[in-house]
C-alpha cells in the first residue's frame, strides 16, 4: 500500500468509532470525541499557534491573576458568586443557555472591569436588571469617520464596548467571527461616540470603500461588571459620509489653547453647540481689561454647522476674596466685515481682569 494511503488509512481507523463503546469520550492524535445526550460527536482537534501577539500575553496574564484571586475568597463570598451565576447566561449550547459556576461569573464581571481599569470585586454585585440595549440614532462608517449618533447612554456608569472586523468581500455573509475590540468602553459626548482614530490604531488602516464591515457593540455597566445583550451589524462602507442617504452634519465644537496676542491677553476656549438641540457648552480662561471683548480672528476655519445666536454662564475670578459669580454673555457672530467671531460681555455680578467662563445655556439664535 504507498505510504499516502497508509496513512489515510490510520486516519480513518482513528476517527471511526467503535459500535461496542457508544459513550467513547476522549481525544486520539487529532480528533475528539464526547457524547451529547445520547449522540457521539467527533469532530477535530484545534491546533493553536504557538505565537503569542502582546495583546493576548496581557488578557492570559489577567485572567490568571483573577483565577488566583477567586481562589482566596471566603465561603460566604464564594455562596454570593453561586447567587450571581443563577442569574448570568452561559453560552448557548444546542440552542440552550448553559449555566455557569461561581467562578465563571466571578472571571466573567471582573474580566469585563478589567478591560476598563477597573479593580476585581471580591463581593458579588447584586443583580437587579438586565443592562439595556443599545439604542442609537444611525452609524456612519466611511473612510473618513466611524461615528455613532443620538446614542442613549442608560447612566454614566454604562461605557459602550464595540468591536469591529476588518476589511472584507462585499460578498462574505458572515464575518462575525473575526470581529476584535475596538474600544473596551467608552463614553459618548453628547450622544456621539466617534470610533474613528481607534478603529485605525488598532486594524492599522482606515476603513476601505466598497469593502464589508461586521460589527457587534454593546453597553458593559463598569460598576458591577454586567453587560447588555450584544447587537450586531453588517455594512459596506460608503465614499461619503453618509448614512441612510443622510449627510453626517458634526456639531460646532471649538477648542483654542491658552495663546497670548500682542496686548498679552490669554485666552482658552472650549464651546460646543449640541447638534439637533439648542444647548451650548461653554469653558474659557480669560485676561482680559474691558467687560466686553470679541474674538475676530477665533475661528481661522470656520467650524462646520456654525449658527449665529448666543447663551448666558457664569464666570468667577480667584482675585475676589468674595468669589462673587458674575453673569456672562457669549455670542457667536457672523459679522460682514470681521466673518465670524465669539465674544463674551459681562452682564451681572462680580467682574475681574482675569476671570473664568464656564457652564451650558440655552443658546438663542
Amino acid at each position: 500500500m504507498p505510504l499516502e494511503l497508509r496513512g489515510l488509512h490510520r486516519s480513518l481507523m482513528i476517527v471511526k468509532p467503535s459500535i461496542a463503546f457508544n459513550d467513547f469520550a476522549g481525544t486520539a492524535k487529532d480528533v475528539t470525541a464526547r457524547n451529547v445526550k445520547g449522540r457521539n460527536i467527533l469532530s477535530s482537534r484545534a491546533q493553536h499557534s504557538k505565537i503569542v501577539t502582546p495583546a493576548q500575553a496581557v488578557s492570559r496574564n489577567r485572567l490568571s491573576k483573577i483565577s488566583r484571586t477567586f481562589r482566596q475568597l471566603s465561603d460566604s463570598q464564594i455562596n454570593q458568586w453561586e447567587v450571581l451565576a443563577g442569574h448570568l447566561k452561559g453560552i448557548s449550547t444546542f440552542g440552550q443557555a448553559a449555566s455557569l459556576t461561581a467562578h465563571n461569573a466571578f472571571v466573567r464581571i471582573n474580566s469585563n472591569r478589567a478591560m476598563v481599569g477597573m479593580p476585581p470585586l471580591e463581593e458579588a454585585p447584586v443583580y437587579i436588571n438586565d443592562v439595556p440595549e443599545v439604542l442609537y440614532d444611525d452609524l456612519w462608517i466611511s473612510p473618513d469617520m466611524i461615528i455613532f449618533t443620538g446614542l442613549q447612554q442608560p447612566s454614566e456608569s454604562h461605557v459602550l464596548v464595540f468591536k469591529m472586523s476588518p476589511a472584507l468581500s462585499p460578498g462574505v455573509s458572515s464575518g462575525w467571527g473575526k470581529t476584535v475590540i475596538i474600544t473596551p468602553g467608552m463614553a459618548p459626548d453628547w450622544g456621539d461616540a466617534d470610533l474613528t482614530a481607534l478603529y485605525t490604531e488598532v486594524m492599522g488602516v482606515a476603513p476601505e470603500a466598497g469593502k464589508k464591515y461586521f460589527c457587534e457593540f454593546y453597553w458593559m455597566d463598569k460598576n458591577t461588571g454586567f453587560t447588555g445583550e450584544s447587537m450586531a451589524i453588517s455594512a459596506v462602507c460608503k465614499a461619503g459620509s453618509t448614512a441612510y442617504n443622510r449627510e453626517y452634519a458634526p456639531r460646532v465644537h471649538y477648542t483654542d489653547k491658552m495663546v497670548a496676542n500682542a496686548e498679552n491677553f490669554n485666552l482658552g476656549m472650549d464651546l460646543e453647540l449640541s447638534r439637533g438641540s439648542s444647548i451650548m457648552s461653554v469653558e474659557a480662561l480669560l485676561n482680559i481689561n474691558d467687560v466686553a471683548s470679541y474674538f475676530d480672528d477665533a475661528f481661522k476655519v470656520v467650524p462646520p454647522g456654525f449658527k449665529e445666536g448666543y447663551t448666558m454662564v457664569y464666570s468667577r475670578s480667584s482675585e475676589r476674596p468674595d468669589f462673587k459669580p458674575g453673569l456672562i454673555s457669549v455670542s457667536l457672530e457672523d459679522d460682514y466685515y470681521k466673518g465670524p467671531s465669539y465674544g463674551f460681555s459681562h452682564r451681572a455680578g462680580g467682574w475681574e481682569d482675569k476671570v473664568e467662563v464656564f457652564g451650558t445655556g440655552a443658546f438663542v439664535r
